[in-house]
Formats: structure tokens, C-alpha cells, sequence
């Protein structure tokens, strides 16, 4: 108990955060879960437990395979692994590694009930602005002429579905660092904060479906070529965005029968995540920086080119992301410069003296 003691406090801010968020998606959820969805979320534990160490881990061979080539590969591997997870750092991510699971339900399971907290009722608005943001033409057409081409789009959209990925990988990276733990901290507050302040809080305020699902609420949709484009794009390179879009347009029609992943344009949280992967990346080093906001420029691009977000989406989840690190950067600098000063020397008391 004593051993776990240091953890749970260094995660203290995390655990009153994501245990009553926890709360409020358990009352959405509004029943019982059955066995099936009980095996579901254990299976999803198990994946989420173990996708990251795993592509890391792959990701860690690469490099030794390409970069070091030592005699013993596996031997070599073995020690390195050793000697990493020997300095506890399995002990002090086991609180994130717990939480992880479970913060991941309850965000699928508030996204899943925007619709019923709030109908799509934004779109129109949100497309008119975007539009007249972007000199009175919608932003895929500003990009056509450069993204319009099936090789660019299908690179787009691996890019796109990496992001999942990546963001797991960056996840457990930070899960397992004890060289900045403040940073760390830094990055784990401000993903959970974006996901809970941008991607349910403000996702309800404006729910919206995005410019895939346009034309299914309004007879006028200026998105219409844009999916024909994609559509015939599909049929020379996949695009695997059409068949996740068909499926979670059929859950969203089921009403949960088939499973409800959830729709919601406003703000965009892939653009989100890779700004704050790409914050973190410039407080490692400069190369990770550079990387990293590439990267979120590509997700920015496919967000909107792939009819998944208006512009608009990214530049407020962009932007929602950057001034959640930035406050809780500062809260994090405020708290250890607290804590820094002695009790005998707080203001007032060293007068005292």
C-alpha cells in the first residue's frame, strides 16, 4: 500500500479529473452494461494496456536494427528492456495505465450521447462562417487543386488513421518518462482536459455532424462534389474514411443497436491532440518539434480534406489545445514554485521571525 502511496499522489490531479468525468458517463449511459459489452470494455482494456508498449517497442527494434546493429540482437534487447523497466517506472505509470481504460470509455460513451444532450443543430452556421472565413469558398475547394489526387488523398488518409497510432505511442512515452515529469504532467493534463473541455464540453455546445454528413440534414450541400470526388477517388486507391463515415452514420441511425462511436465536428480533436503532441515535441527537442508539427499540419489538411471537419473545427481545437497547455503549464510552474518554498519562509511568517 505504502509503495502505491507515492503514485496515486503524483496522479492526484489526474484521478480527480477523470473519476467524476468517469461518473457523469456512467449516468449517460443511463443502464447495466450486459455481459457482451462487459467483455467488450475488458478486451479494449487489455488492447489499451498493451498497443502502446507494443509500438514502442517495434518502434525500438527499428532503431537498433538500423542504428546500433549489435552482435546479439535479442540479448541486447533483453538487457536494454531490463535495465529500463528496472528504475520503477512501471510503478509510476500504473495509475495512468488504470485510468487510460477508463477515461477512453467514458469519452466514447459522451461523445456517443451529443446528439441526445444537444441535436446537430449547428452545421448551417458553422459551414457559413467557415465559408466566409475562407473568402466566401469553402476551404477543400482552396485545396483541391493541391490535394485533389487520389495518390495525395490516399497518403492523407494513412496519415490520417495513424494519428491513433501515434497518439498511443506519445501516450505511453509519457506514461513511462521520469526524466520530466513536470512536462509529462504537463501533457497528460492537457490531453485529458482537451478531450473533456473541447471534445464534450464545447462538442455539445455546438454539436455538429461535419461536412460528410452535410447533406443528410440540408438539401443544399456545398460538400456534395467533394464526396463524389472521394467516392471516385476510392475506386483507384482506398480511402478508408467513406467506410468509417458509412459506419458510424449507421450507428448514429441505430440508435445504439449497432453501436454508437459517436459524431462530432466542432471542435476537431484529431487536430487537437497532434497540436499538443507537437507542443511537446518542441519541449524535447528540435527535430521531435519539427516532426510532430508536420504531422498536425497533415491531420489539419486531412481533416478538411477528407470531409471529416470544417476549417473552422481545427483552427478552435488547434487553438483550445495551445491555451490548455498553456494554463496548465502554468498552474504546474505555480504549484512546484510553491512547494518550493520552505513553510518558514512563506510571506508573513519570515517578518515573524
Amino acid at each position: 500500500m505504502n509503495t502505491m502511496a507515492a503514485p496515486l499522489r503524483a496522479h492526484r490531479a489526474l484521478l480527480l479529473i477523470v473519476l467524476p468525468y468517469a461518473g457523469i458517463a456512467a449516468a449517460l449511459a443511463g443502464r447495466l452494461p450486459t455481459p457482451f459489452e462487459i467483455f467488450n470494455v475488458l478486451a479494449g482494456f487489455i488492447a489499451a494496456l498493451l498497443l502502446g508498449p507494443v509500438l514502442l517497442l517495434c518502434s525500438y527494434v527499428i532503431y537498433v536494427m538500423a542504428m546500433l546493429r549489435p552482435a546479439r540482437l535479442c540479448q541486447f534487447l533483453y538487457r536494454q528492456l531490463c535495465r529500463y523497466l528496472g528504475q520503477g517506472r512501471l510503478l509510476r505509470a500504473l495509475p495512468v495505465l488504470l485510468l487510460t481504460p477508463l477515461f477512453t470509455a467514458s469519452f466514447t460513451i459522451v461523445k456517443a450521447a451529443i446528439p441526445r444532450l444537444h441535436p446537430y443543430t449547428w452545421d448551417s452556421r458553422l459551414s457559413g462562417w467557415d465559408i466566409a472565413l475562407h473568402g466566401g469558398q469553402a476551404p477543400w475547394l482552396w485545396l483541391q487543386p493541391l490535394l485533389g489526387h487520389p495518390w495525395v488523398t490516399c497518403l492523407l488518409n494513412f496519415t490520417y488513421h495513424l494519428w491513433f497510432l501515434l497518439l498511443y505511442s506519445v501516450l505511453y512515452w509519457q506514461f513511462l518518462d521520469i526524466r520530466r515529469p513536470q512536462l509529462r504532467m504537463q501533457f497528460l493534463l492537457s490531453f485529458v482536459l482537451s478531450c473533456i473541455v473541447l471534445g464534450s464540453v464545447v462538442a455539445v455546445l455546438f454539436s455538429s455532424v461535419g461536412p460528410c454528413y452535410y447533406g443528410h440534414f440540408y438539401s443544399a450541400n456545398p460538400y456534395a462534389p467533394l464526396m463524389a470526388y472521394l467516392h471516385t477517388a476510392s475506386q483507384q486507391v482506398p480511402v478508408w474514411a467513406l467506410p468509417v463515415q458509412d459506419m458510424l452514420w449507421q450507428g448514429y441511425l441505430s440508435q445504439g443497436a449497432r453501436g454508437e462511436l459517436g459524431i462530432s465536428a466542432m471542435p476537431s480533436i484529431h487536430v487537437a491532440t497532434a497540436m499538443l503532441m507537437a507542443l511537446l515535441g518542441w519541449r524535447v527537442n528540435r527535430a521531435a518539434g519539427i516532426a510532430l508539427s508536420l504531422f498536425a499540419v497533415l491531420i489539419m489538411l486531412g481533416s478538411i480534406h477528407l470531409g471529416w471537419h470544417y476549417a473552422l473545427d481545427g483552427y478552435v481545437g488547434a487553438a483550445g489545445a495551445a491555451l490548455i497547455w498553456q494554463l496548465v503549464g502554468r498552474a504546474l510552474q505555480l504549484r512546484s514554485g510553491a512547494a518550493a518554498i520552505p513553510l518558514n519562509m512563506a510571506p508573513g511568517l519570515a517578518r515573524e521571525g
